[in-house]
């Protein structure tokens, strides 16, 4: 996965989900949830109950658009 890839998402202000090569699964609701690390080579998730990972973006495998949630 590339920096770009993970900005173009961010970008277009639309939730998705990170895959990584483990299995794992990380949604990020909205650009606020989401932060690079200084040299790029990360991302900072932060979880809507306050948990946060750090990612390494050659172990992600892929990150798909998700449906915005729908306002009540």
């Amino acid at each position: 996965m590339t920096r770009e890839n993970i900005q173009g998402m961010i970008e277009s202000n639309r939730p998705f989900t990170i895959s990584m090569a483990d299995g794992k699964q990380y949604t990020v609701p909205h650009r606020d949830f989401i932060a690079f690390t200084r040299k790029g080579t990360s991302v900072i998730v932060s979880t809507e109950d306050d948990k946060v990972h750090i990612l390494a973006l050659i172990t992600m495998k892929s990150i798909t658009q998700d449906e915005p949630a729908q306002q009540a």
